[in-house]
């Protein structure tokens, strides 16, 4: 904990003593925050613990009328399931720096990629969505070595990435559009080369849309490319209602590839949360709808049936 501490407390240091933050840093510039989160889950009779905590911080400072700096990080510390140790499972989930300026936003580090906004469109639920993009280096939640270039302009919005990792390079494009204010339709490409096998490849076309009103939210996602050279589908489906502290939802991811190590992906999940203020309390339930839904099967251990609970404490 004493290494966690002080890798803490050097970035922050970091992050608040280089020459465009450090000027007059105040609450309008900085922010620091994160959550607590105790998750329990039972798959297929075997208990696992997934409690986690995540220390984040941002700022901005600006420059000048036309110039911007930000920069932000964020840890995640997982409990390990072989002993009572808290350790670093994911040393650094975010990681980045960069500028804002009228004619976008450029950043480079851990971070997003630019198809990340259209995979949130169904990536919403607690715990059960997001599970069809993650193959992909350039179509994951986050990669390293990334520069991310993103502007809004009305109502579109553009994002271009380059993954710079040596051994997983390679880029997007996404392009979303407001048809109203409660539709969105948005479309994406992206491609990962990797330097295991020399000439494994992957890459993604992917399409969605969102509707939202009120508490009501649905989605769809669909994509299409090929993985570790092996060509795939894939669809993911999201629905929720919120009212008052309240939100019901059910989730559908569905991937399905011609070489069978790539891992198929085929369940649907029902989920319900209650929201309090800085306080959340959920419970899910996955289905899976695979042939073999065992947790110790090669290929198909995430698509085993499941029940989870969980609380978070957000500060």
């Amino acid at each position: 904990m004493n290494k966690i501490n002080k890798a803490l407390s050097l970035t922050l240091a970091t992050l608040v003593s280089m020459p465009v933050l450090a000027e007059n840093i105040n609450t309008d510039d900085f922010s620091f925050g994160g959550r607590i989160e105790a998750r329990a889950a039972l798959t297929d009779s075997d208990f696992n613990d997934k409690s986690r905590v995540r220390l984040n911080g941002q700022g901005k400072h600006e420059i000048n009328d036309a110039l911007t700096a930000v920069g932000k990080f964020e840890y995640e510390l997982t409990q390990e399931d072989s002993s009572s140790d808290t350790t670093v499972k994911n040393n650094i989930r975010y990681g980045y720096v960069g500028v804002e300026t009228a004619y976008g936003t450029l950043t480079y580090g851990t971070q997003d990629n630019a198809v990340t906004y259209l995979t949130n469109f169904t990536d919403v639920a607690e715990v059960y969505s997001g599970e069809t993009n993650k193959g992909i280096t350039a179509s994951g939640d986050r990669a390293e070595d990334t520069i991310l270039y993103s502007v809004i302009k009305g109502d579109l919005t553009f994002n271009a990435s380059v993954n710079l990792k040596e051994t997983e390079n390679g880029g997007g494009l996404m392009v979303a559009y407001k048809l109203l204010p409660s539709v969105e339709l948005s479309a994406g490409y992206a491609a990962t080369e990797t330097a295991v096998g020399a000439s494994e490849s992957s890459d993604v076309y992917m399409i969605g849309a969102r509707y939202t009103n009120g508490g009501i939210l649905v989605s769809g996602l669909v994509q299409k490319g090929t993985l570790a050279d092996a060509d795939f589908d894939a669809v993911d489906a999201f629905a929720s209602y919120g009212f008052g502290e309240n939100t019901v939802s059910v989730s559908y991811n569905y991937l399905s590839a011609d070489e069978p190590s790539v891992g198929d992906v085929n369940f649907v999940a029902f989920e319900y949360g209650r929201y309090i203020g800085d306080i959340a309390a959920y419970a899910g339930y996955k289905v899976a709808l695979n042939n073999d839904t065992t947790a110790g099967a090669d290929y198909n251990s995430s698509n085993a049936d499941e029940f989870i609970v969980g609380a978070r404490y957000s500060f």
